[in-house]
């Protein structure tokens, strides 16, 4: 059965109120088939004029996925928006959980301006 899973920091300081939204989307999206995927939460500009996509990552495989060294791309209406390796050593969503994650693709990453409208986050491993 797939588990809802906050990395130590997110569980330190998440809001109340957005860790109610995301364990809602979580009971509605939790019962996937064995594959690895990402459910968009939000999209944002921070501050920098950095993008930030805010998923939950979803392993519905009996092993851990590691994200960490991996590039990954935000699409929006199958249109490219930005790629960047991500090298966060806390990217590993054990076996048969999910866990809310926020990229954040910097400013020189962005080839397109987004609109925050069908986004979709995509992997690709080079292993």
């Amino acid at each position: 059965m797939q588990r809802l899973l906050f990395e130590a920091a997110w569980e330190k300081t998440i809001d109340a109120r957005d860790r109610e939204e995301i364990e809602k989307i979580f009971e509605q999206v939790k019962e996937m088939k064995e594959s690895q995927s990402f459910f968009i939460l939000s999209q944002a500009r921070n501050h920098r004029n950095d993008l930030l996509v805010t998923v939950l990552i979803q392993n519905g495989l009996e092993t851990d996925w590691v994200l960490c060294g991996e590039q990954l791309s935000y699409y929006e209406a199958n249109k490219l928006i930005a790629t960047e390796v991500f090298s966060d050593k806390r990217l590993i969503v054990p076996a048969k959980c999910s866990m809310p994650w926020t990229f954040i693709f910097s400013e020189s990453s962005v080839q397109q301006e987004p609109n925050f409208k069908k986004g979709a986050l995509q992997m690709f491993s080079e292993r």
